[in-house]
């Protein structure tokens, strides 16, 4: 009886470890295309969860049944923010059940948003990592819970 309430407290307490809280602070706005949201952060504080800095706002937009990914980055206020700031290419990963998948999003000629095709997923939810950079800053936004 000893031993299963010692498991039963060592499980507990590695779950009380697990990293839910996100990357950067939580966000309720509205999106702008019909995607999630969700807080632009220095790739370095990518580790301290909630308390990173905010940067900018991004929002994803992705075909549930398709492959087609677009990306827009706002400012603070959601205002659309010119991309030629940034790389004409930014880095994405697709996180399926702890599985990554690496692709790639490229600027729209119109230079308002990065579009890509990403990997198939087999199973929902699935999250979109993306990496991008701004002079020599990088930058780091995580799309969670996907379907």
């Amino acid at each position: 009886m000893k031993f299963i309430t010692v498991i039963l407290l060592s499980l507990s307490f590695l779950n009380a470890l697990a990293h839910d809280e996100g990357h950067g602070p939580a966000l309720k706005d509205e999106s702008l295309h019909g995607g999630k949201i969700s807080a632009i952060i220095n790739a370095k504080e990518v580790s301290i969860g909630r308390k990173a800095k905010m940067l900018y706002k991004g929002e994803l937009l992705h075909e549930s049944r398709g492959r087609d990914v677009k990306v827009y980055i706002y400012d603070q206020n959601m205002k659309p923010i010119k991309l030629s700031q940034f790389d004409k290419q930014i880095k994405a990963v697709q996180i399926e059940r702890g599985k990554e998948k690496n692709f790639s999003l490229k600027l729209d000629k119109s230079g308002n948003f990065y579009q890509g095709k990403r990997p198939k997923n087999k199973r929902v939810p699935f999250n979109i990592d993306i990496k991008l950079e701004k002079g020599k800053t990088e930058l780091f936004g995580a799309f969670d819970g996907l379907d």
